[in-house]
């Protein structure tokens, strides 16, 4: 419970989204809270550790009114909820997370995914050697961890920044692999290990295949957590591109067009005509399970963007991909699918046709500001950039 002299500061390495003021995403790993309009002047006043009564009194003077008082001491208790602010004794208590990483359904999304699961485990009977000592970030459950220690790992220290560490450890524990499994709490950037790892095994690769900072991750790990000449599960990652026409159904759920315009016209008296130049002036992306899209019209062979050899990766990626059309037709779309290649003989994707329906990853889909029509043998230029500025992911298309 939280008293006025309960000292609190905010969370490092948090991420923040700035939609709109009111609208502030923070990211801490795979938990994203919506802060409100409140939200930066908080973490402002805990960069340094601050008692609660010192930064409420600082904090009133911004408000504005009753209600506007309410609404921010509801999302400071929120955020300590949520460990984007933390005391003292939180790490003797569970973050709340109910849709993230810390949380089970996840977990039971990707133990689920029973193709995914079993290359990894495959993998790793592969490449981890008796007597290795082996470095897994994200363990989530465990189940890479004992997997390892199952091919013959004599130490495995298995890095989990959520509340999910505590079920991992009792998940390790009814495995009877305690004593070879040391579990660490805590972001793989920030942790000291007592020693180097032969083998890095981590599952940190997103929807957006560079999403959850794999390449920036395993940098650091490759710098600090393991020896030389480490062995790296996954070993490489190849990004394609798979340039779409959406089915008309699809088109008429994403994309506004005149009917839906005088459709809305009609139903609510009201003129939406600028929310379809608004759409018109950017790409979206919004994310599908690969198989919903394996019988949508393909307009070229697969273009591969990037392959990465996760042992000497960069942390960035801006790269341009030149394609020709098979087929004439529209392009209104850009999938992203993924290519791992876990060791010398166990690969997984999530190729759309390949991936299995129980697949626990989403393909992002690029919609285009502005359909394309190619004629067949027609080239042009699909771009991917990581890590570049400010934008985040982007995925771009042009003619040459």
């Amino acid at each position: 419970m939280l008293n006025p002299n309960t000292k609190l500061h905010r969370s490092p390495n948090l991420q923040i989204q700035l939609s709109s003021p009111d609208t502030v995403e923070i990211m801490r790993g795979a938990t994203v809270v919506n802060g409100g309009p409140h939200a930066l002047a908080i973490l402002h006043i805990f960069a340094r550790p601050t008692t609660l009564r010192d930064a409420l009194d600082s904090l009133a003077q911004g408000v504005r009114g009753s209600q506007d008082w309410i609404n921010l001491t509801t999302a400071l208790s929120y955020l300590y909820q949520t460990g984007i602010l933390e005391d003292d004794s939180r790490d003797q208590r569970p973050l709340l997370d109910t849709t993230g990483f810390g949380a089970a359904p996840i977990h039971l999304e990707m133990l689920n995914d029973r193709q995914r699961t079993s290359c990894f485990l495959a993998a790793i009977a592969e490449v981890v050697r008796p007597g290795d000592v082996v470095v897994d970030i994200g363990t989530g459950t465990g189940v890479l961890a004992i997997a390892a220690v199952r091919a013959g790992a004599k130490r495995v220290y298995a890095i989990e920044s959520t509340a999910m560490a505590s079920v991992a450890a009792a998940i390790i524990a009814a495995n009877g692999c305690s004593e070879q499994i040391t579990l660490i709490s805590g972001w793989s950037t920030q942790v000291e290990l007592p020693e180097r790892g032969d083998v890095l095994t981590s599952e940190i690769i997103g929807n957006d295949p560079l999403g959850e900072q794999v390449l920036e991750t395993t940098a650091d790990a490759r710098q600090r957590l393991l020896k030389l000449n480490p062995r790296l599960l996954p070993q490489q990652l190849a990004i394609y591109a798979l340039p779409l026409t959406l089915p008309p159904d699809e088109w008429a759920r994403r994309v506004v067009t005149s009917e839906t315009l005088d459709n809305w016209r009609s139903w609510y008296g009201m003129d939406f005509a600028e929310l379809a130049a608004a759409q018109s002036a950017s790409a979206t992306v919004f994310y599908l399970p690969p198989h919903r899209t394996q019988t949508w019209p393909v307009l070229s062979d697969p273009i591969l963007l990037a392959k990465i050899d996760l042992n000497q990766a960069e942390r960035y990626l801006n790269c341009t991909s030149t394609a020709f059309a098979t087929t004439s037709g529209h392009l209104d779309a850009i999938l992203i699918y993924f290519e791992l290649q876990l060791s010398p003989t166990v690969s997984l994707s999530t190729r759309p046709g390949q991936a299995s329906s129980d697949c626990s990853w989403r393909c992002p889909l690029w919609l285009l500001g502005h359909s394309l029509f190619l004629q067949a043998q027609e080239s042009f230029q699909v771009t991917y950039r990581y890590g570049i500025g400010r934008q985040g992911n982007l995925v771009q298309v042009s003619r040459p």
